[in-house]
Formats: C-alpha cells, sequence, structure tokens
C-alpha cells in the first residue's frame, strides 16, 4: 500500500503526542511518501519542537546547524521517499484551491497524492475529511 503522510502526523509523532497511526504504517512497512512541502514544513516545525523557541530565533541565533547535528532529523525522514512537485501536481493544485477553498500547501498534498496515484493519505488535518472523500483518497486519521 502506497500512502503519503501528512506533516501533522510526523509532528505529532515527534512530539509523542499522537505516535499510533505512524508506528503502524512503518511496523507494516507500507511504502511511505512525502513531498518536499512536507518535508519544509516538518523541518520548520521540528525545530520548535526540539528547541521550544520560534525557528527564527534560532536561526537568528545561528543554531540551525547544532540543533541538526543535535538530533539527524534526516535519519527519521530517510523512512519516506521524496515525491517531486511537477507542472502535473502544481497544476492540480490550483484548480483544487478554486475547488475546495484549499491553502496551496494543502492543495499540494492532495494533488500529489492524486498525480501519483497513491492508495491513501494519513493526516490529522481536517480540511482533508471531506475533500479526501470526494477525490477518491482513502484518509488514514488513526
Amino acid at each position: 500500500m502506497k500512502i503519503f503522510v501528512d506533516t501533522s502526523v510526523l509532528i505529532e509523532y515527534i512530539k509523542g503526542t499522537k505516535t499510533e497511526l505512524l508506528e503502524e504504517l512503518i511496523i507494516n512497512k507500507y511504502s511511505l511518501y512525502i513531498s518536499t512541502i512536507v518535508y519544509s514544513e516538518f523541518m520548520f516545525h521540528f525545530i520548535s519542537v526540539t528547541t521550544g523557541k520560534s525557528p527564527f530565533t534560532i536561526k537568528k541565533k545561528k543554531k540551525i546547524k547544532n540543533i541538526l547535528e543535535t538530533y539527524e532529523p534526516i535519519k527519521f525522514l530517510k523512512l519516506f521517499e521524496i515525491l517531486p512537485e511537477t507542472k502535473q501536481v502544481t497544476e492540480l493544485s490550483y484548480l483544487f484551491m478554486k475547488k475546495y477553498n484549499l491553502l496551496p500547501n494543502d492543495s499540494l498534498i492532495l494533488a500529489t497524492c492524486k498525480v501519483y496515484d497513491l492508495d491513501a493519505l494519513a493526516s490529522y488535518d481536517s480540511d482533508f475529511k471531506e475533500i479526501a472523500k470526494k477525490e477518491n483518497i482513502k484518509l488514514l486519521t488513526e
């Protein structure tokens, strides 16, 4: 089963608040995917979660390298294949923004699932609840 993992699942996992869904996906050895958008969102939140400070504060103090070398989040991210945003993904994303009133990052995630014909989307984001159903994408929330 090919599953796109949304940022919300990754963030809750590293916070230790909702770990069961991702653990189940990993244990069952599903093919797990993220996009560069999810990578970016995750890294931004990772800095905040691990330091308890704003990523902008950490940048200003020139501590990003220290955080990355201390925690090495890239090891965690290697569990996922990163799918590129293509012209097709971008164009479909634009249509989804108009059709479903989605913000750009969420529309890119939905478009990525469609373009790469993934089986499911794992997300805690309530914006996907009705939309995934309409687009015939299985939504995994628990």
